[in-house]
């Protein structure tokens, strides 16, 4: 198996240098203030995006750090549970009212295995069955209120075991 290449500063210039003589030269001359600069510019590379950071970030922190960073977003409003499958993490239930992916993936996994209908979850956390609110989350990406999110979150939690 062949060794895989390592795509460092040293790699990007040697490109830049063999398919963009103009931007190398600029590179050289200071129009660029970095390789990546230079890199990012002609397409080799994507900038890194602040989700990006958050992540490196969040993986770097320690335990406590990331349980203080996950109590800060609970204080921003945003809901968290924990997630079955991952133990020491914790999940985000919604982002701006809408459900991320992995919550979506949940409850759609919970609804299958105990057999039920959106409205059935509805009454479970104490609304009308023919709130269509979580049916339009799940199906059309509509944002919740933030008293279904809590109630969502609750809900999510009694059935962590599903």
């Amino acid at each position: 198996m062949p060794k895989e290449q390592k795509r460092d500063n040293a790699y990007y210039e040697e490109r830049l240098k063999n398919e963009f003589p103009t931007i190398y030269a600029d590179l050289k001359a200071g129009k660029y203030k970095t390789v990546t600069d230079a890199a990012i510019a002609v397409g080799l590379k994507k900038p890194r995006t602040r989700l990006h950071e958050l992540k490196n970030a969040f993986g770097k922190a320690s335990k406590s750090q990331q349980a203080d960073f996950l109590s800060w977003l609970r204080g921003q409003g945003f809901s968290i549970i924990s997630s079955p499958s991952r133990s020491t993490l914790s999940l985000v239930v919604a982002i701006d009212g809408r459900l991320v992916p992995a919550a979506k993936k949940r409850i759609e996994e919970i609804i299958a295995k105990r057999s039920l209908r959106i409205g059935d979850v509805m009454a479970e956390m104490g609304f009308p069955k023919l709130n269509a609110s979580l049916g339009r989350a799940l199906h059309r990406g509509d944002r919740l209120q933030p008293h279904v999110i809590a109630a969502l979150d609750k809900w999510l939690t009694a059935n962590s075991s599903v």
